[in-house]
């Protein structure tokens, strides 16, 4: 079963006076989009009903590759992203130390997504 990023999810409208030539330039009244989740991680051993998979970011690494590997599934790489608050691969650096939340169907629980 497919499961969405954008599940449960807020929608806000954008009509706010900075966006006003933006939104006329391109014939548009109001843009829509959805609130970004909070996932707020405390280091604390034991506070998560899940493990962590410790990897060291490098030359070439995407998201969608780390979620392949670790959930057999690239449509899971944005759980990463949320979890070590970088959402997409231009937030990491070679070396960085990425945080991999496993097993994945306890991740999704805690989050508040069904599979």
């Amino acid at each position: 079963m497919t499961i969405s990023r954008y599940q449960n999810r807020k929608v806000l409208f954008n009509k706010e006076e900075i966006y006003k030539k933006l939104l006329e330039r391109r014939g548009l009244k109001q843009v829509y989009h959805f609130d970004t989740p909070v996932f707020e991680f405390n280091e604390s051993v034991g506070e998560y009903p899940f493990e962590f998979e410790q990897y060291i970011w490098k030359d070439g690494d995407r998201l969608y590759k780390l979620a392949n590997r670790y959930y057999n599934s690239t449509e899971f790489w944005w759980v990463i992203g949320l979890v070590n608050q970088k959402p997409t691969d231009s937030h990491y650096q070679v070396g960085d130390l990425v945080l991999i939340p496993t097993p994945l169907s306890d991740v999704l629980d805690f989050i508040g997504f069904e599979l």
